[in-house]
């Protein structure tokens, strides 16, 4: 029986979902990470080599019953990097079939849209637009990361917050309870205090967590909240607006999903995020996000079974 794969490989882990040519789940589990960013080469391979061998182990899948695979992965962004992913994974599994390899917000998108076409916005911690036409051409906008972009991200606004917080405390920026809500999060005593905490270096995830105080400041009515939500859903919007101007003669299908931990949570965000999206770009449809990465890495191995 012929099959094929998907992995969604992330900063922190990785999904292998293996399923028949009429999309039947066949076998699923989860490793380490497999960013190159973060992780040595023999590293990724181990986590490659583990998930298969439990495909061979558990569900009686051999590399041999593979049709087709797609791997995406946080770290693989230039061509270069998915050339040395994918020697990688064949090093790793000896898997010799077709083989596409991409970044993780291609399986982000055919998942969410259950389709290998369209627009994805990421917003989480961090921040990111994704398109992606039929014929496989994609763009991207944002995905720079917390100190060359991640505009309109929990981390975004949380660093913001500290920052615009400090300069309200010398009123240089709006009214704002935020500082003081920022030391009691923080543990620290004093606006001082964040000398050290930032320099002596930052901890994304836990300044991006920061976000949710700040919208608890937003909808009780903080001016300086409000206006760091409104940049954001503006922000994001500014990434959608980027990514469908390049790509929009191109598709046939203009659909856009959400992703994301700030964007799927906050509720209040994601309907001014719509309402600006819909303002500015009416013929793009928004669909609530229908299936994970992994089932989308599937979708797009399927998509290179049909071309080949």
């Amino acid at each position: 029986m012929k099959c094929v794969f998907g992995v969604d490989g992330g900063g922190t882990s990785s999904r292998l979902r293996i399923e028949a040519l009429d999309g039947e789940k066949l076998f699923y589990a989860e490793g380490g990470s497999t960013n190159p960013n973060s992780n040595e080469a023999a590293a990724i391979r181990g986590t490659l080599a583990d998930l298969f061998l439990r495909a061979r182990e558990e569900a009686g899948i051999a590399v041999g019953d593979l049709a087709a695979g797609f791997v995406g992965s946080a770290g693989v962004d230039r061509e270069a990097d998915r050339e040395a992913f994918s020697a990688i994974l064949r090093e790793a599994t000896g898997f010799a079939g077709t083989l596409g390899v991409g970044n993780d917000a291609e399986p982000a998108l055919a998942g969410a849209l259950g389709d290998t076409e369209g627009l994805l916005l990421i917003a989480g911690t961090g921040s990111i637009a994704f398109g992606r036409a039929r014929d496989g051409s994609t763009v991207r906008s944002g995905g720079w990361g917390h100190l060359l972009g991640d505009e309109g991200s929990a981390w975004r606004i949380a660093f913001d917050a500290i920052c615009r917080g400090l300069r309200s405390s010398e009123g240089r920026d709006l009214e704002s309870g935020l500082l003081e809500a920022a030391l009691a999060y923080f543990g620290l005593s004093r606006a001082e205090d964040f000398i050290p905490f930032v320099y002596g270096g930052i901890d994304k995830k836990r300044i991006a967590g920061f976000a949710r105080v700040v919208g608890d400041f937003r909808d009780r009515g903080d001016a300086l909240a409000l206006d760091l939500f409104d940049k954001a859903a503006h922000e994001l919007a500014a990434l959608v607006e980027s990514v469908y101007s390049r790509i929009a003669s191109r598709l046939e299908r203009k659909r856009l999903a959400f992703r994301g931990g700030l964007v799927e949570s906050d509720l209040r965000l994601s309907r001014n995020l719509s309402a600006l999206i819909a303002s500015k770009i009416p013929e793009l449809e928004l669909v609530p996000p229908a299936a994970d990465a992994a089932r989308g890495a599937c979708i797009l191995a399927r998509s290179l079974v049909a071309a080949h």
